[in-house]
């Protein structure tokens, strides 16, 4: 063609050569970096990862121990401080009560895998003694090597306040979670012996098949005592036997870092060679493409004015995620609806041709207004009738129409958001509210109550109760969490009933509630209140034609005379309900600062044991 001749004329006969010279070089090198500085970017990751694993291992390993020690507690507790224990085996064993009717005999191990049960007396001596399930005659003294004595001692002293001793020792050359509790009537009916009590003891062997199962529990696999072979740096926690001797674990680190290297670094090389060949393609074509590239200018020049306008529009749709798209003239009267309008709302898109923009949207005029004369920079959330009446959420986005400096109008597109909005308000209510009883939950309890002690004046008290079930344990224990829950759910019911007004009743957790009451101004109408609350819980429950019994106990604190910050104000209630069950539980009791000294000598006492 003759009229290419002058177009050619302009091409370098050199670009070739430059181009392959000059900038193949370059693309290369920088290609190189970029890779590199990823795969050193994905070791350090990788790294990072396996250092904060240690870590969470670490942390978990000793939840771990902690979790079972705890467990072991309570149950020795429940076992200790029960009534019919203390007469069958503190001051006389009866075998049949203790181990023929498996109260205290094979269903210890079967049903919580405990290694040893021993009853010693005050002179020391095994009074009874259940091994693995089987009843034999053994003294603790042999079969426990150093620090049982101290663990007694402990058990006697922490007696007087309800608790019980727990610590690691020795059994058969190998460590062992011990937990010891002295027996005691629980406060029941049954007559209190003469002369001190025996101490109930039970045992865990800390085995290799125990601390796999602890671990596995906690996400922490291959959990065993280290022996200082095959052991990662950092892998090792330790807990300190009675007698002062340490006991050291490890365990097989996760290193999911190093597994994230060994899945990351050959695919990134493979990503490396196929870059580097691709590269290489383009760069190839790109030479194909100087050679032509003039002889097409013209054609692309007579085009530039039609695709700058048709890439303008499809830049700004596809800059607003659009579900339908809308028009309007500079006025904000519609011109253009996209056959999605009608899908998503039912209107035909012919029916709103014309008309403003806001007769379609619930929004203020002024808004939308001040909205699209803005920069749209922040999308227009706002809601609208759809055909059939129901009321949608949308979220627009607009982008001005413009020829030159004048302006011609608006184009946008309006994504419906409905289910999301629906979604948003639904995870709002289950962060403030407890999901099995649907009462409000600690976050809300926490916001109500520092909204109330905000506004609260001289003249006017907030009172606090904190409500634990009695004898709850024993339910999920015996008719199964099904039953628990449903006992939760009527406790909930029934405490609704209880307040009125504004005042609150929240779900803590557990078997904890608390009810926060703003109308009641003298001690005797709050215990008139506490009364209706033990009340209504001690009422028997129906369970698949069984009466559950159950009770409450419940610790009082009063704003702004106890405290006047929400924390404060909880742990206040929370002192007075402790000192409330060791009053008898199925009563209440008020806090009083005598209450937080004996709480703060108490564990002085406990940190100077444990120093001597």
């Amino acid at each position: 063609m003759p009229a290419s001749h002058p177009l050619t004329d302009h091409i370098d006969p050199n670009a070739k050569s430059t181009f392959a010279r000059r900038i193949l070089p370059g693309i290369a090198c920088l290609l190189a970096v970029a890779l590199l500085a990823a795969a050193v970017a994905v070791i350090q990751i990788a790294r990072t990862i396996d250092s904060d694993a240690l870590v969470r291992e670490h942390f978990l390993t000793g939840k771990a121990f902690e979790a079972h020690r705890r467990g072991m507690s309570r149950h020795v507790a429940d076992n200790a401080f029960w009534g019919d224990a203390y007469a069958n085996l503190s001051t006389r064993v009866n075998l049949d009560w203790a181990y023929e009717q498996a109260n205290l005999g094979p269903s210890l191990y079967e049903d919580f895998g405990y290694d040893a049960v021993f009853v010693i007396d005050a002179d020391g001596k095994t009074t009874y003694s259940v091994i693995r399930g089987e009843l034999v005659q053994v003294d603790a003294r042999q079969w426990l090597e150093n620090g049982l004595q101290t663990l007694l001692a402990d058990a006697r002293l922490a007696v007087e306040d309800d608790e019980t001793s727990s610590g690691v020792l020795t059994a058969g050359g190998q460590p062992a979670l011990a937990s010891a509790a002295v027996m005691t009537t629980g406060r029941s009916d049954i007559e209190e012996q003469p002369g001190p009590a025996s101490t109930l003891v039970f045992v865990d062997l800390m085995d290799r098949d125990w601390l796999l199962e602890v671990g596995e529990a906690y996400a922490v696999k291959g959990l065993r005592i280290d022996d200082g072979n095959e052991r990662i740096d950092g892998a090792l926690t330790e807990l300190i036997r009675l007698d002062g001797s340490p006991v050291r674990f490890t365990w097989s680190v996760s290193q999911p870092g190093e597994y994230l290297l060994w899945m990351t670094l050959p695919v990134l090389g493979a990503v490396t060679l196929g870059l580097g060949l691709l590269a290489w393609l383009l760069l190839c074509q790109a030479l194909k493409t100087v050679r032509i590239m003039e002889a097409s200018y013209k054609r692309l020049a007579i085009s530039r004015t039609a695709l700058a306008s048709s890439e303008e529009r499809f830049r700004d749709v596809a800059e607003a995620a659009s579900d339908w798209i809308w028009e309007t003239d500079q006025n904000a009267q519609l011109t253009y609806l996209s056959a999605r309008f009608e899908e998503i709302t039912g209107h035909a898109p012919a029916a709103w041709i014309g008309r403003p923009l806001i007769d379609l949207l619930l929004t203020d005029h002024a808004a939308l207004q001040d909205w699209l004369t803005g920069k749209h920079s922040v999308p227009l959330r706002c809601s609208y009738h759809a055909a059939d009446g129901c009321v949608r959420h949308c979220r627009l986005s607009a982008r001005e129409i413009r020829s030159g400096v004048q302006l011609l109008g608006y184009r946008g597109t309006a994504s419906d958001v409905t289910e999301e909005t629906k979604a948003q308000a639904r995870v709002q209510y289950l962060s403030q509210h407890d999901a099995l009883t649907g009462l409000p939950n600690r976050n809300r309890l926490r916001d109500y109550l520092e909204s109330k002690l905000n506004s609260l004046n001289k003249a006017s008290r907030l009172t606090v109760l904190y409500i634990d079930l009695d004898r709850f344990k024993p339910v999920n224990d015996t008719l199964g969490h099904g039953a628990g829950d449903e006992v939760l759910i009527g406790v909930a019911n029934r405490l609704k009933q209880c307040i009125r007004g504004d005042d609150l009743v929240a779900r803590l957790g557990g078997d904890e509630f608390v009810m926060v009451v703003s109308r009641l101004q003298h001690n005797e109408d709050i215990e008139m209140l506490c009364a209706r609350v033990v009340g209504v819980v001690s009422e028997p429950f129906s369970y698949e034609d069984k009466q559950i019994h159950i009770g409450a106990s419940v610790g009082i604190a009063v704003a702004p005379t106890d405290a006047s910050q929400a924390s404060e104000l909880l742990r206040c209630a929370d002192i007075a309900l402790y000192q409330a069950k060791a009053d008898g539980r199925g009563t209440w009791c008020f806090y009083g600062v005598e209450m937080d000294k004996r709480l703060h000598e108490r564990r002085n006492q406990e940190d100077e044991l444990r120093q001597a």
